[in-house]
């Protein structure tokens, strides 16, 4: 219980904090992108360093830049896919090459 109410306290403090950047952020539908992912990874990795050390915060970094670049080949291949092919197989390919890119560098990097 005393490990979820910290999480609950680490993660809402990162996310005002990063809420607080982004209200100074020009023009402001950067807004999200700064109070949402970058809040919640710094939480998880400051919870993950207290509870199971710097190894586990090392893998789990590396997941996170992994799933990174995985989810700009999504976004690459979903903007033109989209169009060309309608929201279902526009929608298929992207998660094809979100797939393939999370599964490579998986197995490349993991």
């Amino acid at each position: 219980m005393a490990e979820i109410l910290a999480r609950s306290l680490i993660g809402g403090l990162f996310v005002t904090a990063f809420a607080l950047v982004s209200a100074m952020v020009s023009p402001k539908r950067f807004a999200g992108i700064f109070s949402a992912a970058p809040s919640v990874a710094l939480g998880s990795l400051t919870m993950t360093l207290a509870t199971k050390g710097g190894q586990a915060v090392e893998a789990a970094a590396i997941g996170m830049a992994v799933s990174a670049v995985a989810m700009l080949a999504y976004c690459v291949v979903a903007l033109p896919a989209l169009g060309r092919f309608g929201a279902l197989r526009g929608a298929g390919l992207a998660v094809l090459a979100w797939a393939l890119v999370a599964g490579v560098g998986a197995w490349v990097i993991l």
